[in-house]
């Protein structure tokens, strides 16, 4: 595995080399770190539309305008997921004060999707372009991810507080993910195969507080990911020979929300002190 030929990769595995545990000084006390994963207050729920690219490398039909078979080529080409909608479950654990409101916090989040390849067995045209066919053969990922990562987060959910009424958060880190994929179609038999993959990832994202704190996020992950190898022409004329499909890069915009911020108190982060005043100056 290359992790370290790509800058991003290795941005996002040294902020992961930062310690995560003991106390930092941040006004008041900082929790010890794993006590964060007890409080309810922190977790987040969401609902992802993603938005997959891929790539499609194997045998194709060449085809003319008058669908006259030709032969088969060797093609690779791009894909795109189609439909792709997940769920998560997540939490930012703070380990370090930079200000009365501003924090580094390590993200972690629980994803589960799915996506549709349709379409991987269009024919080549002579003139290079794609058709088609009059019978589809569609895969579909379905995905178990755990985005682990570094970010700087600032407002109102570092110290949970109803004063202040936005915050934000941009971060780095490494998603391992679990993929599941299967042909479907006409006359398509029991194809099916799975991969685990680390891939990196960027995100940013805004927060507002409106009764409960929900969040708008968006996610990039770069890298090749192999979904699936199938290493014979399908029957029934599909296909003329092997291919395989692989995953390039996702963007992710996501709808979070934070159940439980509703019972935000400002003195549970500084232990029983005020952990904002508004006539503070903000650093």
């Amino acid at each position: 595995m290359n992790l370290f030929k790509k800058p991003m990769i290795f941005l996002a595995f040294a902020a992961l080399a930062i310690p995560v545990t003991g106390f930092s000084q941040y006004k008041f006390e900082v929790q010890p770190f794993w006590s964060y994963f007890k409080d309810l207050q922190r977790y987040e729920l969401g609902v992802s539309y993603n938005l997959p690219t891929g790539m499609y490398e194997g045998v194709s039909q060449v085809r003319d305008n008058y669908n006259n078979f030709y032969g088969d080529t060797t093609i690779k080409r791009k894909i795109t997921g189609s439909q792709s909608v997940g769920g998560s479950i997540g939490i930012a654990v703070p380990f370090k004060g930079l200000g009365h409101i501003s924090c580094l916090a390590m993200f972690f989040q629980l994803n589960v999707s799915q996506t549709e390849w349709n379409n991987l067995n269009e024919t080549y045209t002579l003139s290079g372009s794609f058709n088609t066919p009059s019978t589809a053969v569609n895969a579909v990922t379905r995905q178990v991810s755990l985005p682990i990562g570094v970010e700087y987060h600032l407002g109102c959910d570092v110290i949970k507080t109803r004063r202040l009424p936005f915050g934000g958060a941009f971060g780095v880190g490494l998603l391992p993910q679990y993929n599941m994929t299967a042909l479907e179609g006409s006359g398509v038999s029991n194809n099916a195969g799975t991969s685990f993959s680390i891939t990196p990832y960027a995100k940013a994202e805004f927060s507002v507080l409106a009764g409960i704190c929900f969040k708008v996020r968006v996610m990039y992950t770069l890298g090749n990911v192999p979904l699936m190898d199938v290493n014979y022409k399908l029957t029934n004329k599909l296909t003329d020979g092997p291919f395989n499909i692989s995953s390039t890069s996702n963007l992710m915009f996501s709808l979070i929300f934070m159940p439980f911020s509703y019972t935000w108190h400002e003195t549970q982060w500084y232990n029983t002190y005020d952990t904002y005043n508004r006539y503070d100056k903000l650093n």
